[in-house]
């Protein structure tokens, strides 16, 4: 029954963002369309992609998170610093 549960809180959550587990040190990310957004914590790209969605120019490395999922940034700096930091965890 709580698998069932689950899967239909899934289902209805559609792009939900579950990034948590995700979140490494001065860094916030969401999940959209499968893939991990990677932000500064506090930043100004932040709060934009809150308020408005993906921001025009965006950054991306293909298959370089957690299960081959693709990392997406406002800026190459914040790809490349969460990218380094994720693989020395």
């Amino acid at each position: 029954m709580k698998r069932l549960f689950l899967a239909i809180a899934l289902v209805l959550a559609g792009t939900a963002t579950f990034a948590s587990e995700f979140d490494l040190p001065g860094f916030v990310t969401e999940i959209e369309d499968g893939r991990l957004w990677v932000f500064k914590e506090g930043s100004k790209a932040l709060e934009e992609f809150k308020e408005h969605g993906e921001p025009g120019k965006q950054f991306t490395n293909i298959g370089a998170g957690l299960n081959d999922m693709t990392v997406k940034a406002a800026d190459q700096a914040t790809l490349d610093a969460y990218l380094k930091a994720f693989q020395q965890k």
